[in-house]
């Protein structure tokens, strides 16, 4: 069953959906019209209206930021509105704002893909995503919460330099620096926990223990989004390996197929039942594959996976109206190396 026929089978509701906090995410924006042909629209929301993402929507709504009064009352306005069947957040930030007003969102007919409170938690705390992928029995890199528990574990050489400091609720690597000795560990540390208290984030920001010490692992980078379907049930895992990035996001890829990334995928699907894409970092050094952030949401390699054949917005769009996707969609083609470039978008409002 590919895209061309999925459109025929909504019948007469057809179906909306909206991105949320779509930022440059025009490409999704894209992929998810492809998905749904004549038969629906989708809408786009951001705090700002000149976010590519919005002029490529068929209906684009500014709306206030995440910790701002009226976020959700605002959203459920336009979900009401527009009849919109399917929501998806784009924002690690307004997740957990949408997760814990579900019921509204349901109400007025619309099913948010996002994961439960718990599940939240755990990908947007740094620490908390330590303390369950230990717990799980996976490997991922030793932290600490205190920059006097990282020097005593420098000192007995349980670590050693480099190692890397970063917000325990940052995203997109900002704030994320790398020490080297003793000297800039103490330095790099003061300032970051002073550039913290600066940084906007969902309004739940630790004011105690709000940096994350770890000890700095390089090797392979791998990307894996472990799919799940709208009941948390796990279905694939897309995986990449990172060969070049800039600012956090990666700019090159190749899509990958190997038994221990699907593996692992699979045993992170069942184990958190997340709603969804679940976009996974790892690193493999020395044949150990390193866990290092969960992000709940379709994170920056997607259209990685997408140019490799995969196509997880009719996947959810099918699993909303009660169908099966097409098998291909959940999987990539291996070998597939794509490359992101800049394209300039005109406005055409003005």
């Amino acid at each position: 069953m590919g895209e061309l026929h999925l459109v025929e089978k909504f019948g007469e509701g057809g179906i909306n959906v909206m991105l949320t906090s779509v930022g440059r995410r025009a490409y999704l924006v894209n992929y998810f019209k492809e998905a749904i042909g004549e038969r629906g629209t989708v809408i786009a929301t951001n705090s700002h209206p000149d976010a590519t993402g919005m002029l490529a929507a068929d209906v684009a709504c500014v709306v206030p930021r995440a910790n701002e009064e009226c976020f959700i009352e605002s959203l459920l306005d336009i979900c009401s509105r527009y009849h919109v069947k399917l929501l998806m957040s784009l924002h690690d930030w307004e997740a957990p704002f949408i997760a814990a007003r579900i019921d509204s969102f349901k109400e007025v007919g619309t099913f948010p893909i996002v994961s439960d409170p718990h599940v939240q938690e755990i990908c947007l705390d740094k620490w908390a995503t330590f303390d369950f992928v230990r717990q799980m029995g996976w490997s991922t890199p030793e932290s600490f919460l205190s920059l006097v528990a990282a020097k005593e574990a420098l000192g007995k050489e349980l670590i050693q330099f480099p190692v890397i400091l970063k917000p325990r609720r940052g995203q997109g690597s900002i704030g994320i620096t790398v020490a080297y000795n003793l000297e800039e560990l103490e330095a790099e540390y003061k300032l970051l926990l002073l550039k913290v208290t600066r940084m906007e984030s969902n309004g739940i920001m630790c004011d105690a223990e709000s940096l994350i010490i770890q000890q700095y692992v390089s090797g392979i980078d791998y990307d894996l989004e472990v799919v799940n379907d709208l009941h948390g049930r796990y279905v694939s895992v897309l995986a990449k390996k990172k060969l070049a990035s800039r600012a956090g996001e990666c700019e090159l890829a190749e899509t990958v197929e190997e038994q221990r990334l699907t593996d692992l995928g699979r045993e992170i699907g069942s184990k958190t039942g997340h709603l969804g894409v679940l976009d996974v970092d790892v690193i493999e050094r020395d044949g150990i594959l390193y866990i290092l952030e969960f992000n709940p949401r379709f994170g920056g390699c997607y259209p990685f996976s997408h140019m490799a054949g995969a196509n997880l917005p009719a996947a959810y769009v099918a699993w909303a109206i009660g169908m099966q996707p097409d098998p291909l969609w959940l999987r990539v083609r291996p070998g597939v190396r794509s490359i992101k470039d800049i394209m300039i978008v005109v406005d055409q409002r003005h």
